[in-house]
């Protein structure tokens, strides 16, 4: 460095990045790692039809830079908010590969199945494809629900992602009016800057693994089980095989059968650079993720070109192309017929093969077992899907200050779902007749913007004002074909196959806005916003097509007052917030105002019915928000730290009008008549979010700290209908699970009280009385309740006091899936060219139903395999073991004499085996409820950058090793799987049920990143 003085002192800053300074000294060569800066107040982020200076903003929402994204090993963006941003809770929904993540911001909504926020990707609003099975053509073979563990995001490559900005309050979030309340998350990626071409290669390969196992029976213990079973029950014969059953073996261990270690991979290649007129990034990349339980697997191929032009000092011209392509091997995890909970069903004497090699199964007397891995691994069950977003855009200004934007977004998208059971026969099982059904989706998305944006400062006086349009049209098609017995099962073509039923569908949606926004700003002290919306929609009739939406929000940079310069030294920078705001829903599907009709067979031949109950006059579901915030920087900015406290109501909620049974809306989908859809309830959120970043130590060895907690309470406030409506949810078919009263939290867990087991004959006598408790006074082990039988607490009765009877009035809230806060926390370490990053994430206070011990604790069958908890069953014995018995009164032995019954270990909290459970012990109680809190260490990083010295010898700009642990270990005290249980894929209104969901893997990986 020539003609510089050694006492000069050198500053490097970038915009988001801490301020470096460096003295010259007798230094030729500085080597510079940019920090990110906590604050950055000057940085510049998106906020929705335009960008303001972070620290301008006054409405509440959360940024996520390039590197927080890096943090996780993940294929898809939702599942890198996982416990990084204040008031958003992101909960998998599985954990196969490339599956969704759902995300709620501050809180439940909405009723609708699509309680999902907003995500706009580079100004345009990405298109799902579908959220259940069904949507994909693969109805029930992905389960019957209306959400899917099929991530829209899965399209989108997370390394071409610049930044994410999470929009969380109504002042933010109004910009997008009828599609803002649940949340917007603006997705930006990377740009070409000017300068020489930078190339840069990451990589990554890592092997997952499912280090969790349920305490099931091996061999000789479900042996002794059986054996002992068949005892108690008097009735069933002793299995011959099991006889001794210390000479068996462990047996097969199931869960390490469908359990894999598996590879995952993933590359990608970038380009970027550009002259001041034009500037490019360009990328290709490729991930490849087995699955860890047998035949899962997610692919994916993308490239990405964007592209910015400057080709007038007042014209820009910038286009963004992406393009995706993902193969899936999907397999049903979850539900009773998924893979999970059958295989664990599934006794240990029976092989994996047969003696010849072959996949083994049993067909018994009452009993038929297909070997699971073949029922898995036969199936043909495919996603394939394509994807090409974008837009292309212009800046001109034909004035100072003034800036005209207009952009042509597109999302074209294309799918093709398959699935294929072949003929096969495994041991003395068969399926005879194969089955093929195919589906292709077609849908494209197109958007047109236009809005100008006029910035101007006049002394102390900075204001923005912006006004534009906005309009949309999104259209699909399906067709599909299904055939059962094709000529061979190397021909997958339906066409081939007897009677091919033929499907069509297809509809269209559009919404035209129009919006407005003024910003303010005086003298960095005074900020202001007001936002104005108003939509119409082709969702709605012509009697409520179109409404109106308002926002505003203020805050008070209080440090920059000269009478409270006193501050600095301690608060650097302090802000206050507050706003207000509304936002709508429209995400109700079309024509669902009106009335349709739809075919019915009928024996005189194929007939047509109404669907559903019109509603011309049903409206927007409407949210309004306020929001007080604060923000501080402490000691230079050392720490910061960010405050908010929120109220959110949603009214007028689109959902089904609950209707008395004579209506003729329930029973049978195929006749049953829809009710009508309307606006007929009320939701509230209340909570409060903190979220803090300390520079702990600083120099040569540095530590830095993100923390976040969030705590957020619903409530149905009202629901229209009959005068006892509430909210049911479902859990494998027709079994209620959930009910939601007005007046309580979202999705209450719903069932009985169990209060321990009938210890003896006078016990049920003097307890409350059930079902099947013998009206006349003779009691039968096999059809009555009996001693051993668990006892349930009384309630309530028909009038709402304890009417000495358990029946359906007993049934009562027994715990909330929804819980009482969730946090994370990452703390980062830096010495020299090392660094390491350790982040947990976790939940405290809600419960899970454990729906999957249900049938792996009901002990109806000696043929299926249960948890060795089964072994603290209630056992049986004699009263008076001398008592003789002449079966003068049709009584043998004192198995069937309950005056002379009685359970050895009263304390239990598990009830006798009886084969047809005459008392229906296996009820929803809160016998399956459990504690859902977790501590999870969700990532360590550890990384090494070479020094420049080294790469610059080999002209390279940078170079980093890594090695990630990821979900190490889960401190819980949940016996399943895993305790992150979300919303659930069989019902909307269900949350925090497990039916077998895919556990999520231990991923051990390591990276390399490149650039020159």
């Amino acid at each position: 460095m020539d003609d510089v003085s050694p006492d000069a002192t050198l500053q490097f800053s970038f915009i988001g990045m801490k301020l470096q300074e460096h003295k010259v000294g007798d230094k030729t060569f500085f080597e510079v790692i940019m920090e990110a800066d906590a604050i950055g107040l000057e940085e510049v982020v998106a906020v929705g039809y335009g960008t303001m200076k972070k620290g301008d903003l006054s409405g509440a929402s959360v940024s996520m830079g390039e590197q927080d994204i890096k943090a996780s090993v993940i294929t898809n963006l939702d599942q890198a908010l996982q416990g990084r941003a204040s008031g958003v809770t992101s909960m998998a929904t599985s954990g196969a590969p490339g599956s969704s993540v759902s995300i709620r911001v501050r809180g439940q909504s909405t009723i609708n199945s699509n309680a999902e926020p907003l995500y706009v990707v580079d100004g345009v609003i990405l298109q799902g494809g579908g959220t259940s099975g069904s949507d994909w053509g693969l109805g029930d073979k992905l389960g019957n629900g209306s959400v899917s563990s099929i991530s829209p995001l899965s399209t989108i490559n997370p390394s071409d992602i610049l930044s994410v900005e999470i929009l969380k309050d109504a002042s933010a979030t109004a910009i997008y009016g009828a599609q803002g309340s649940n949340g917007v998350i603006l997705i930006t990626t990377k740009r070409g800057k000017t300068g020489e071409a930078k190339f840069t290669y990451e990589g990554m390969i890592g092997v997952q693994d499912q280090r969790t196992r349920l305490e099931m029976m091996n061999l000789r213990e479900f042996a002794e089980y059986s054996n002992s079973v068949a005892m108690e029950n008097n009735a069933l014969e002793s299995r011959n095989e099991f006889l001794d059953p210390s000479l068996l073996g462990a047996g097969t261990n199931w869960q390490d059968a469908i359990f894999q270690e598996a590879f995952m991979q993933q590359h990608q290649v970038s380009a970027s650079g550009g002259t001041d007129a034009i500037r490019y990034y360009v990328s290709g990349s490729y991930m490849n993720q087995e699955g860890t339980i047998i035949g899962s697997n997610f692919e994916r191929y993308s490239v990405r070109t964007n592209l910015d032009a400057q080709l007038k000092p007042w014209l820009k011209l910038g286009l963004t192309i992406n393009y995706a392509n993902t193969n899936e091997d999907l397999g049903l995890a979850e539900g009773t017929e998924g893979v999970v909970n059958y295989s664990l069903l599934t006794p240990p004497d029976i092989p994996i093969y047969d003696i010849e090699g072959n996949y083994a199964s049993v067909i018994r007397e009452g009993y038929t077992r297909v070997n699971p891995i073949a029922n898995t691994l036969d199936k043909d069950l495919t996603l394939q899907r394509e994807k090409l977003n974008g837009n292309i855009f212009m800046d001109i200004s034909p004035l100072k200050n003034l800036t005209w934007h207009t952009e042509l977004g597109y999302d074209i998208n294309s799918s093709k779902g398959e699935y294929f059971l072949p003929v096969v026969t495994y041991g003395n099982w068969t399926r005879s007749i194969n089955e093929n059904s195919i589906r292709r989706n077609n849908g494209t998305f197109y958007q047109l913007k236009n809005y100008l944006t006029y910035d101007n400062k006049v002394g102390m006086h900075n204001y923005t004002l912006m006004a534009g349009q906005d309009a949309w049209l999104s259209s699909w098609e399906y067709m599909s074909i299904y055939a059962t017995g094709l000529p061979d099962n190397e021909i997958q073509n339906p066409a081939l196959g007897n009677d091919p039923v033929i499907g069509h569908a297809f509809n269209k949606t559009s919404m035209s806005s129009f919006f407005g926004r003024g910003t303010y700003n005086y003298n960095d002290k005074y900020y202001g916003t007001y936002t104005y919306r108003r939509d119409g929609s082709s969702n709605f009739g012509p009697k409520n097509r179109w409404a109106s939406f308002h926002a505003f929000a203020v805050s008070w940079r209080f440090t920059n007052e000269k009478f409270l310069e006193w501050m600095k030294p301690v608060i650097t920078n302090g802000k206050i917030r507050f706003g207000w705001g509304q936002t709508g829903n429209s995400n109700i599907g079309g024509y669902l105002w009106g009335a349709s009709i739809s075919r019915m067979p009928t024996s005189l031949g194929m007939g047509y019915r109404q669907s559903n109950i019109a509603n011309p006059y049903i409206q927007w579901e409407t949210q309004e928000q306020l929001n007080l915030g604060l923000d501080l920087g402490l000691i230079n900015d050392r720490i910061n730290l960010t405050v908010d406290v929120y109220d959110k109501t949603s009214a007028d909620m689109l959902m089904d009008l609950q209707l008395p049974s004579y209506m003729g809306t329930r029973g049978n989908e195929s006749s049953a008549l829809a009710p009508p859809k309307g606006n007929y309830g009320e939701i509230n959120n209340k909570g409060i979010e903190i979220s803090m970043f300390s520079r702990n130590l600083t120099g040569e060895f540095q530590w830095d700290t993100k923390f976040q907690i969030s705590a957020n309470r619903n409530k149905l406030v009202a629901l229209d209908g009959t005068d006892n409506a509430h909210i049911e949810g479902y859990g494998q078919w027709s079994d209620v699970v959930t009910v939601t009263n007005v007046g309580e939290s979202l999705y209450n867990f719903y069932g009985y009280k169990v209060a321990g087991v009938y210890t003896d004959l006078e016990d049920i006598e003097n307890s409350p009385k059930t079902d099947k408790y013998p009206s006349d006074g003779v009691f039968n082990r096999y059809n009555t309740v009996w001693v051993g039988d668990l006892k349930f607490e009384d309630i309530s009765g028909p009038d709402g006091v304890k009417d000495g009877i358990i029946d359906a009035y007993d049934r009562t809230n027994i715990g909330s899936p929804m819980p009482k806060f969730t946090y994370g926390l990452e703390n980062t370490f830096r010495y020299k060219n090392f660094d390491l990053t350790v982040f947990v994430n976790g939940t405290y206070g809600n419960k899970i139903l454990n729906y999957t011990a249900i049938n792996l604790s009901n002990m109806k069958s000696i043929w299926d395999n249960q948890l060795d908890k089964v072994t603290q069953r209630a056992i049986l014995e004699p009263i008076n073991g001398d008592k003789v018995y002449d079966q003068s009164n049709g009584i043998s032995s004192w198995y069937d004499d309950i005056t002379n019954v009685q359970v050895t270990n009263p304390d239990t909290k598990v009830p006798r085996a009886i084969a047809n459970d005459p008392n229906d012990n296996d009820r929803i109680s809160d016998r399956y409820i459990e504690d859902g809190s977790y501590l999870r260490i969700k990532n360590i990083t550890l990384g090494y950058t070479v020094p420049t010295a080294i790469t610059n010898r080999y002209h390279l700009e940078n170079l980093r090793i890594y090695m990630n642990i990821q979900n190490l270990y889960t401190f819980t005290k949940y016996t399943g799987y895993d305790p992150e249980i979300g919303v659930s894929t069989v019902n909307q209104n269900v949350y925090g049920l497990d039916n077998g969901k895919y556990p999520i893997p231990r991923i051990v990986s390591l990276g390399l990143n490149v650039s020159f």
